[in-house]
């Protein structure tokens, strides 16, 4: 037997050690400090964990493969145990990593390109240029743009900056502010989406 394959029987082995020694680490008993790195470790690795199983079933998919291993099960489990102790014994001794976007102009042009992007996308799909297809894969470059798109936003709303503590009038300004903003955006994704739904009804009756 080839010493990867032994390997790969192996796998389950390590993954039950692993996923035991985080579980002992999640179960015992923390004070408010180490609950707080602990649960910002768990945050930051989980994270890393799904995107990565995430890219790599849209690469699967991507080039046109149908099989995915179970090791790849093993794998994820294992790498989101030994990445969330990593971070946690790093933060315990005062290597702290955390997630979050500090500016809120930076923040808010990312969201309004992802919203762009996610119509242009869209209608892409819709339209099914063929720009965007790929001869050897399942999933078009559109679908891909879009899905990885979708993930990202997902992931900026809880990073986005807390905005600083205001009196009641500043209060209802800026809630103003951002309900205008809000409604825009809305608005004119709604009637991208009004448009490109009522272009498919054309087409299939015409």
């Amino acid at each position: 037997m080839h010493i990867g394959d032994q390997l790969l029987e192996g796998q389950p082995i390590v993954g039950t050690i692993i996923t035991a020694i985080f579980l002992i680490s999640l179960f015992m008993d923390k004070d408010e400090l180490e609950q707080y790195a602990f649960n910002n470790a768990l945050k930051i690795a989980t994270v890393i964990t799904v995107l990565s199983l995430f890219g790599y079933g849209l690469y699967m998919l991507f080039v046109g493969a149908k099989n995915v291993s179970v090791n790849t099960i093993f794998l994820g489990i294992e790498m989101w145990g030994i990445l969330t102790l990593v971070l946690y014994y790093m933060d315990l001794k005062g290597i702290r990593f955390e997630m979050k976007m500090r500016n809120q102009l930076l923040s808010n042009i990312f969201m309004y390109i992802s919203i762009i992007i996610s119509i242009l996308a869209t209608v892409s799909m819709v339209f099914e240029f063929e720009f965007f297809e790929n001869k050897i894969g399942f999933i078009r470059y559109d679908e891909l743009i879009l899905y990885v798109n979708a993930i990202l936003v997902a992931m900026m709303i809880p990073l986005t900056p807390m905005r600083k503590k205001v009196n009641r009038e500043e209060y209802k300004k800026v809630k103003k502010e951002i309900d205008k903003q809000f409604n825009i955006m809305c608005g004119i994704y709604c009637i991208s989406m009004l448009l490109i739904i009522i272009y498919m009804i054309y087409q299939k009756v015409i």
